[in-house]
C-alpha cells in the first residue's frame, strides 16, 4: 500500500507555494495526498505574521496529531519563539532556511525532484514564487526573522517553471514573494515581467503584492503597455498616517503612495488598487484612523485586508510603550471595515454596463466566478457555455456585496 501525506498550509502565497512543491515532490516518489486520519507523513507550513497566526498554526498541529497518531510530524514556514516552545519534541521543526531540502530531509536515500511546481491544485491560476525573505526590517514584522534575508530565483529556473505550469493549462500567473520589489536576480525584475509576458500561452501576468516604494516608472510602462499585465496592485499601505508610517519604517509616505496611485489610473482609469492596513499600531490616535480613511478615499480600493496590530518577539514595536487598548483597536477596526466596504462598492458601480473579459475559476453554488482583467470578482449563472479556465465576454449589471453579478455576452 501506497504511504500518504498531509500537508496543511497556513498564511501566504509564498506558503501556498511551497506546499505545491512538497506535494509534487512527494507525489513524483510516489506517495498519495489525503486529507482523511491515517497519514503517514504530516507537513505543517505554518504563518507567524499574527498572534492569531501563531495560534491557528498550534491549533492545527494538535488536530494533525490527534488525528494521525502514526505519522511523523514537520513543522516548517514562519514560526516563532513562543510556537517553537510549544511544540513536542518529537515533532520535528525544519527552519525556513532550510524548507527546500524538507522533502530530502524524509527521504534521504532517495533521488527527490527539485523544488518547483508543476501544477496548483484545485486552483486556475498558479502562484510562482520568485524571491524569498526581506531586508526591510518594519518595526513590526517577524518575516526578516523567520525567513531570513532577501534572495531572489535565478529567471531561467522561473521561466521554465511557467513554461510547465502553461504546458499543464494555466493561464494566469502570480508572481510571488516575501517582498517582490527586492527582486534582483540575473535580470531586473522589470525585465523577468517582459520575458513571462512572451510566452505565448501566458494569458494574464498577476503581482501578489507589492510596496509603493518598488513602483518605479519602469515598471509602471509595462503595467500600462503590456496587455497580459493585470491591470490590479495589491499595494501595501498599512496607514494612512505619516506619523505611524516612520514609526513602522515604511519607506514610503502617503503622499508617495497616492501619486504612483494617480499615475497608474491617469495611464489606465480601470486600474484598481486592494491594500493591507494595520489597526492600533503603538501611538496610534483617532486622527491617525481618520487619515487613513481619507487615503482610502482617494486611492478607491476594491478590497481591503484589516489587521490588528499584534505585538511579535524580537521586533522594534515590541519594545513601544504606548499600546493601544484592545477594545479602541475593536472599534478603529469596525470604522475602517465599514468604510472599506462602501468605498469598494462605490469604486464597482463604476463599472456597472461594461463590457469585459473573465476568466472563470469555479463553481460556488449556482453560479461560475472568475476575476476580470483588473481583478474585480464575477458572478455569472451556471451554463453549459463555461468551463473552469475559460475567458469569456460578460456584461456586469448589478453591484452585489463584494462581487458584480455579471451575465454572457450573446
Amino acid at each position: 500500500m501506497k504511504k500518504k501525506f498531509n500537508i496543511l498550509t497556513i498564511g501566504c502565497k509564498v506558503n501556498q507555494y511551497e506546499s505545491q512543491a512538497y506535494s509534487d515532490q512527494l507525489t513524483t516518489l510516489g506517495l498519495v495526498s489525503t486529507k482523511d486520519d491515517g497519514a503517514d507523513i504530516c507537513i505543517v507550513n505554518a504563518c507567524s505574521v499574527t498572534n492569531s497566526a501563531d495560534k491557528k498554526s498550534i491549533n492545527a498541529i494538535k488536530s494533525l496529531i490527534k488525528r494521525n497518531k502514526n505519522a511523523k510530524f514537520y513543522f516548517t514556514g514562519c514560526i516563532s519563539k513562543d510556537v517553537k516552545n510549544k511544540i513536542d519534541d518529537h515533532i520535528i521543526i525544519i527552519p525556513n532556511i532550510k524548507k527546500e531540502s524538507l522533502v530530502s530531509l524524509i527521504f534521504p536515500n532517495r533521488v527527490v525532484p527539485k523544488f518547483r511546481i508543476k501544477n496548483f491544485d484545485n486552483h486556475t491560476r498558479a502562484f510562482v514564487k520568485v524571491q524569498d525573505g526581506c531586508d526591510s526590517y518594519c518595526s513590526y514584522c517577524i518575516i526578516p526573522f523567520t525567513r531570513g534575508r532577501s534572495r531572489s530565483r535565478k529567471s531561467e529556473e522561473i521561466l521554465s517553471e511557467i513554461e510547465k505550469l502553461t504546458d499543464n493549462g494555466y493561464k494566469e500567473i502570480v508572481l510571488t514573494g516575501i517582498n517582490l520589489g527586492e527582486y534582483n536576480s540575473d535580470i531586473s525584475f522589470v525585465d523577468l515581467l517582459k520575458k513571462i509576458h512572451e510566452i505565448e500561452d501566458v494569458k494574464r501576468i498577476k503581482l501578489s503584492s507589492i510596496h509603493p516604494h518598488d513602483i518605479t516608472d519602469e515598471m509602471i510602462d509595462v503595467l500600462i503597455n503590456f496587455e497580459k499585465m493585470s491591470k490590479y496592485l495589491h499595494i501595501s499601505l498599512q496607514s494612512g498616517s505619516d506619523k505611524i508610517l516612520k514609526k513602522m519604517r515604511r519607506k514610503y509616505t502617503t503622499q508617495v503612495f497616492i501619486e504612483k496611485i494617480q499615475k497608474l489610473t491617469s495611464l489606465n482609469k480601470d486600474f484598481t488598487f486592494m491594500t493591507d492596513l494595520i489597526v492600533g499600531f503603538p501611538s496610534e490616535t483617532f486622527d491617525d484612523v481618520e487619515n487613513t480613511i481619507n487615503i482610502m478615499k482617494e486611492a478607491e480600493f476594491t478590497k481591503v485586508h484589516l489587521f490588528p496590530y499584534s505585538k511579535r518577539p524580537d521586533t522594534l514595536a515590541a519594545k513601544f510603550l504606548d499600546q493601544v487598548d484592545k477594545i479602541e483597536v475593536d472599534k478603529r477596526k469596525k470604522l475602517l471595515s465599514k468604510s472599506a466596504n462602501e468605498i469598494a462598492f462605490a469604486k464597482r458601480e463604476k463599472f456597472i454596463g461594461r463590457k469585459m473579459e473573465v476568466l472563470f475559476e469555479n463553481v460556488k453554488g449556482d453560479y461560475f466566478v472568475g476575476s476580470t482583467l483588473n481583478y474585480l470578482l464575477v458572478h455569472v449563472a451556471k451554463c453549459f457555455e463555461i468551463k473552469a479556465n475559460d475567458i469569456k465576454k460578460v456584461k456586469l449589471i448589478k453591484n452585489m456585496d463584494g462581487y458584480i453579478l455579471g451575465e454572457l455576452c450573446k
